[in-house]
């Protein structure tokens, strides 16, 4: 399996005509792309394309999906499940986290529900001395306890957990994993420590450093925005480095920037129509709140790319 990046012919018509689309969204998908967006890397090792093929989605074909949530009527709520203790010195900032989601998904309400704990069904299994939880068992639960959660405002539901999961017996873990046709997903805060390699068996607090609180916070908004790009119809992206790229390790998904491509973007604008100015001064705005100033300096530049005459 040998990975080629698209040229620039293979990007446009993935992009499709966007001369219907408003000015502003126009400029966001054409207009200085070689200073905002890098061309993916040659994939080595066990990057995800190195071991993964992926055929690309093109807005076409983002139009045909059978399966993807789309805001209508009263269903327009993101609800967030938390699933165990969050009791960590280094678990992610909840609150915060929700703050850029509702930023960035406009047009949907993100609504925080209470804590639950793991059920005594939910299948687990012991792996270097670590439990991890399948990713079954969440989809499992999110799906019996719908009733719970207002039918009536429900578009997407995700679980969040400190705890570490998998998907199948042969995967080590996954970051998260989108159920697309339940409308559901499952993410792990656990792996995105940048301390959870540590070869120490206990961390103390006072080693968690700001720097690391800032990279811990970049990660979580990532993988949460990501998982929830699945649950909206957005396939893995090889067209650009992008928010949807796929990734099998931490330094891939350090490398994953905290925004969509053209293609991508216009895949998203295509389901909330939004004003992608508002979307980007929000997104700026939040960022140079909490710290991710490569992210803030990144949506100021492209906003100016934006508004250009």
């Amino acid at each position: 399996m040998s990975f080629v990046p698209p040229d620039t012919k293979c990007i446009a018509e993935a992009l499709g005509d966007v001369s219907k689309l408003p000015r502003d969204m126009q400029m966001a998908v054409t207009n200085k792309l070689s200073e905002s967006f890098q061309s993916i890397p040659e994939p080595h090792g066990c990057d995800w394309l190195a071991v993964n093929e992926e055929m690309g989605q093109t807005m076409k074909s983002f139009e045909q999906m059978a399966y993807k949530a789309v805001p209508r009527a009263t269903f327009k709520t993101i609800y967030i499940q938390p699933v165990g203790s969050f009791d960590h010195p280094r678990a992610g900032p909840l609150e915060i986290i929700i703050e850029f989601a509702r930023a960035f998904f406009s047009g949907c309400q993100v609504e925080l529900l209470p804590k639950i704990n793991f059920s005594k069904d939910m299948i687990s299994r012991m792996l270097y001395g670590r439990i991890q939880y399948r990713t079954d068992s969440f989809f499992d639960y999110l799906s019996r306890t719908r009733h719970k959660r207002n039918i009536m405002r429900e578009l997407v539901c995700v679980a969040i957990t400190m705890a570490d999961i998998y998907p199948e017996d042969s995967w080590n873990f996954v970051y998260g994993q989108a159920h697309p046709i339940k409308s559901l997903g499952v993410y792990s805060f656990a792996r995105l420590d940048p301390l959870f390699l540590s070869s120490q068996k206990k961390v103390m607090t006072s080693q968690f450093t700001d720097e690391h609180r800032i990279i811990m916070l970049r990660r979580c908004v990532s993988t949460l925005l990501h998982e929830l790009g699945h649950l909206f119809g957005l396939l893995h992206c090889i067209y650009y480095v992008c928010l949807m790229n796929g990734a099998n390790h931490e330094i891939e998904m350090d490398g994953q920037p905290v925004y969509l491509c053209p293609v991508c973007l216009r895949k998203l604008y295509s389901t909330f129509r939004f004003s992608v100015q508002i979307v980007y001064e929000k997104f700026a705005n939040l960022c140079e709140t909490y710290g991710l100033e490569e992210e803030c300096v990144w949506y100021r530049k492209r906003l100016d790319c934006i508004k250009e005459q």
